[in-house]
């Protein structure tokens, strides 16, 4: 896992570092440069809570460079310190997380950090293919994986139950790289218990292509049939 967290944030840089001034479409508060300070700001709020086991607050944090130039070096070394400090740290130990379901492991943060590295280093990436570049490298299939399992779980009932214009039935996931499936009932805040009924939508994909659909992003490679209405309102979902 660590490393492709590394490779993961060295390839959001890489590709920022190309034009900082460059939009992000899937981010659209951020430029490249935008994207890099916050990801490395996540970065160094997370070795932060793992360190002292308690909240932190990102005002508390010092402020990233002003100065692009100087924006890889801060954000590879949050990255190296960051990892360090998970590596270093139980994965039972006890601390603070946002977690829905109460796991206040140092574990939680692996994943946490994992999934946000892969996803914002393919926003990096699909910026620059949108001006002409080489496609973004999917996202590692275990991560993508995690990154499903975490969404499902921890994050979805919350989107569900705070959105007014909420999407409705039962989704089948059909992943055509890790297992398991999974079955979402939208009227049940997202339990993904199995569901011995006909799906009113089906999303078929890699792992990758699943967990970047189910963050609104541009994957075309992902397969998608069934009730239409029920796609248009999953965009509405706030992220």
């Amino acid at each position: 896992m660590f490393d492709v967290i590394q490779e993961d944030g060295h390839a959001l840089v890489a590709a920022a570092k190309s034009n900082w001034a460059r939009p992000v479409p899937d981010c659209p508060a951020w430029d490249a440069a935008g994207l890099a300070r916050h990801t490395g700001t996540v970065l160094e709020w997370i070795a932060t809570i793992v360190v002292t086991g308690e909240p932190a607050s990102f005002r508390s944090l010092p402020l990233p460079p002003t100065g692009d130039a100087d924006l890889p070096d801060w954000f590879l070394d949050n990255l190296d310190r960051t990892v360090g400090v998970l590596e270093a740290a139980d994965p039972r130990q006890t601390v603070w997380t946002f977690s829905s379901l109460g796991d206040h492991r140092a574990s939680w943060w692996r994943r946490r950090l994992a999934v946000e590295t892969a996803i914002h280093r393919w926003d990096a990436q699909h910026a620059v293919a949108v001006e002409g570049g080489p496609p973004p490298t999917p996202l590692d299939a275990d991560t993508a994986a995690a990154g499903i399992a975490e969404f499902v779980t921890e994050f979805l009932p919350g989107l569900l139950k705070s959105c007014t214009e909420r999407p409705s039935g039962k989704v089948h996931l059909l992943l055509t790289d890790e297992a398991p499936e999974r079955w979402l009932d939208l009227d049940e805040l997202g339990s993904d218990d199995p569901v011995h009924t006909r799906a009113d939508a089906t999303v078929r994909g890699t792992a990758s292509d699943v967990l970047l659909w189910l963050t609104n992003r541009r994957a075309d490679s992902v397969d998608v049939h069934g009730d239409r209405d029920l796609f248009e309102a999953w965009t509405r979902l706030k992220r």
